[in-house]
């Protein structure tokens, strides 16, 4: 089962994807103005940041139990790869919509994101799938 170092890979994926819509956010000018400046793409890039901050407590948790706990750990990796799956998927949306219509071209490298977002779902288990294993584990099935 994934261990608290895969689940971070995810959550830094999810991170660069934001941080990527925040700096071209700051650069590209409209109407005049850097696009940051606009109220709904500061709400998009808040939303991002915002869906991000539960992941890092999770895998901090994960990693707190892989250090005092280690019996617990496959629990708490399931926990946090399950959430930080779904942020992943929320925080590339708005990013590419940040991005305007260059969020879809190779230029901006956002489709590699995309891709290594789905490639840790298919290695590491879709959400569905972890938390029924996390279900298992906690004896609420078989």
């Amino acid at each position: 089962f994934p261990e608290v170092p895969l689940a971070m890979i995810s959550a830094s994926t999810d991170a660069r994807i934001m941080r990527q819509a925040v700096d071209y956010a700051a650069e590209r000018k409209q109407f005049g103005r850097v696009i940051a400046s606009f109220q709904a793409v500061k709400h998009m890039c808040a939303e991002m940041a915002a869906e991000l901050q539960p992941c890092r407590g999770l895998i901090w948790h994960a990693a707190y139990v892989m250090a005092q706990e280690p019996e617990a750990l496959s629990l708490a990796a399931a926990f946090a790869k399950s959430h930080t799956d779904e942020v992943g998927r929320f925080v590339a949306r708005p990013a590419t919509e940040v991005h305007g219509g260059m969020g879809f071209t190779a230029l901006m490298g956002l489709h590699y994101w995309f891709k290594r977002l789905g490639v840790n779902r298919a290695y590491l288990g879709s959400p569905e799938r972890v938390r029924a294993e996390a279900a298992r584990l906690q004896g609420f099935a078989a």
